[in-house]
């Protein structure tokens, strides 16, 4: 579950983020505050969907009850807008 907000806005540039510079603030939900958002994660071989877990400082993909840690994670950036959620304006 990913709230609308965590998304790039639409027309905005995505970049990636060095993990050195900012970390994700957002939150997946309001029961768990100490998981980031889901965003785009990359490390050296690999770029996946994941979260940040800001209690034990670790980066998992999947979800946060079975999801499976990954590491070195170098980038991140948020997710960009689901195209099923822009509104046409015809």
């Amino acid at each position: 579950m990913t709230y609308k907000s965590s998304y790039v806005k639409k027309g905005a540039k995505m970049e990636w983020i060095s993990v050195k510079d900012r970390l994700p603030t957002g939150k997946w939900s309001p029961n768990h505050p100490h998981l980031s958002e889901e965003v785009l994660i990359a490390n050296s071989c690999a770029v996946d969907i994941g979260f940040y877990n800001r209690n034990d400082g670790v980066w998992y993909v999947d979800y946060p009850a079975k999801g499976e840690w990954i590491d070195k994670i170098t980038h991140w950036m948020p997710l960009p807008i689901n195209p099923h959620d822009i509104k046409s304006k015809s």
